[in-house]
């Protein structure tokens, strides 16, 4: 059985290009169907269905990972997993929804850097502590950012972004799909290293900020390949450069930024599943040696690698450590460019 995961190889228009994201993670959900068998007796944990808060709008990254999961989380278990995108505020909402629920492991977050990381080194009054209220279950994948143009934009290359902050008048406007987000904080890391000032955009998640670049209401964006596959397929986005030391093998015609003189505009988003503190711990290594078997099955690993996702698995406290050192490493970026909003 081989995944579903393909788009179609016309150019779209934007409103179907943006329309075939849903479709094909619908597909992604009926390919899985048998994919694996029930692992987990009746009457075992879990015993009902587990929500799963996804603190974006639909149609980004950590969709293209979660839908996936969710639906062989059911086959090996029998009990469903369900998605609830809850955006807004950068990812804080979803999150904050997941610390006040019960302690039980039914309720959990699909995590990424912006709630967890990165939102203390941005936000002084927050209404959860990431390092006290959320309990690190498992590391599920990486992925690397990518500058994106649009295509009604005149940035063909990244030389050409380069030669308008020289010699622009006014600062170049960049998306990002919310305010401390891996897609801002790439923006912010190549304005301090090519000494350029930008004007951010955040929009509610990578969907909304797609959905404006290929309309050409802002001309550039860090986002994911997954995320913009399909629009970039239509020719209504183009990639200029990726933020990683190698390219990658989806976009091998796409220089990275070390090739073009940035060694150091290196960013990655990391999504794993977290958990309210006081879930029992039996309960927490349950889950993860439940979706440790996800991770290893072969079509959710072509599915990741055909988007870009570096699989992680591996156990708790090393995701924990991983979380540490992640934020560390923004959190001199934060300092430098005084990233704090309140």
């Amino acid at each position: 059985m081989k995944l579903a995961y393909t788009f179609i190889r016309r150019r779209l228009s934007r409103a179907a290009a943006i329309a075939a994201v849903p479709i094909a993670m619908a597909a992604v959900a009926a390919a899985l169907g048998a994919a694996a068998a029930p692992a987990v007796a009746a009457g075992d944990f879990p015993d009902r269905p587990i929500t799963v808060i996804v603190p974006y709008p639909a149609g980004g990254s950590l969709d293209t990972v979660g839908r996936p999961l969710a639906q062989l989380f059911e086959k090996a278990t029998g009990q469903s997993m369900i998605l609830e995108n809850v955006g807004g505020a950068g990812g804080l909402i979803g999150a904050n929804k997941v610390v006040k629920a019960p302690a039980e492991g039914n309720t959990l977050l699909l995590a990424s850097n912006g709630q967890v990381t990165i939102a203390p080194l941005i936000y002084k009054d927050m209404s959860y502590d990431p390092k006290t209220d959320l309990v690190p279950i498992v590391h599920l994948v990486d992925q690397t950012a990518v500058l994106y143009a649009s295509a009604k934009s005149p940035y063909k290359t990244f030389a050409d972004v380069a030669r308008a902050a020289r010699n622009g008048h006014e600062a170049l406007q960049f998306a990002s799909s919310g305010t401390g987000s891996i897609s801002h904080l790439a923006l912010e890391l190549l304005a301090q290293k090519m000494g350029a000032h930008f004007t951010h955009v955040p929009y509610r998640g990578a969907a909304p900020a797609l959905q404006d670049l290929a309309g050409g209401q802002v001309p550039l964006l860090f986002t994911f390949v997954g995320s913009a596959k399909p629009l970039t397929q239509s020719g209504m986005v183009r990639p200029l450069a990726v933020a990683a030391k190698q390219r990658l093998a989806s976009l091998p015609d796409v220089p990275t930024f070390a090739e073009l003189g940035y060694p150091d505009v290196q960013a990655s988003v990391w999504i794993g599943l977290m958990a309210p503190k006081g879930t029992p711990a039996d309960r927490v290594r349950k889950l993860a040696s439940i979706v440790d078997g996800v991770l290893a099955n072969a079509e959710f690993r072509k599915l990741m690698a055909d988007n870009n996702m570096e699989i992680k698995g591996g156990s708790a406290a090393a995701f924990e450590a991983m979380m540490a050192d992640d934020g560390q490493r923004w959190a001199n970026l934060a300092k430098s460019v005084n990233l704090a909003t309140n």
